[in-house]
């Protein structure tokens, strides 16, 4: 019996560039950077802005777009261009058109969850700013609200906290033993 296994490449398609090679060393000097792009949009859209080590920008990419005040954002989404940027660390951001700048509950569980998530691919995750429809906005690094309880961005796969029910154990492995 044959199998077929399609080929597949993983490519990024780069579009015309939004940032210059600035550095983007504050939350002040990113949201200048992407309020043009953020502040006309009626819905919230969820962006990642992928650095070098210097914090100079590699791009940019608009990760889901989502309804008037709700974002979808996977994981494997925020992770795709960062991976393929190689790059040393991220920013995130998303707009509020309601023009409360203040983030959800649910914003909150989501930036602790890419932190994990990328913290995996050691990739640190600086800020994640939520933009109004005004030039006003709200950092989760400069409010003290970014949950690094880690000096270093290495964390165990096993830690991070996806999935609703523990992987069923293999048999023949006792829990004692190493991987």
């Amino acid at each position: 019996m044959k199998y077929e296994f399609d080929n597949v490449a993983i490519r990024m398609v780069k579009e015309p560039p939004l940032l210059a090679d600035e550095p983007v060393n504050t939350p002040a000097r990113a949201v200048d950077v992407l309020y043009d792009l953020l502040h006309d949009f009626d819905r919230e859209m969820m962006i990642v802005v992928n650095l070098k080590t210097d914090m100079t920008p590699i791009n940019m990419n608009i990760v889901s777009m989502g309804t008037i005040n709700a974002s979808l954002a996977a994981s494997r989404e925020l992770l795709k261009t960062s991976i393929l940027s190689n790059a040393a660390a991220v920013m995130l951001f998303h707009n509020h058109p309601s023009g409360r700048i203040y983030p959800s509950d649910a914003d909150v569980r989501l930036t602790n969850k890419m932190i994990q998530a990328f913290s995996v691919m050691d990739i640190g995750v600086l800020d994640h700013i939520v933009l109004g429809p005004t030039r006003d906005y709200f950092s989760f690094r400069e409010n003290a609200k970014l949950n690094l309880d880690q000096d270093s961005y290495d964390a165990r796969i096993e830690d991070l906290k996806f999935m609703r029910e523990p992987l069923p154990e293999k048999k023949g492995r006792s829990a004692g033993k190493e991987r």
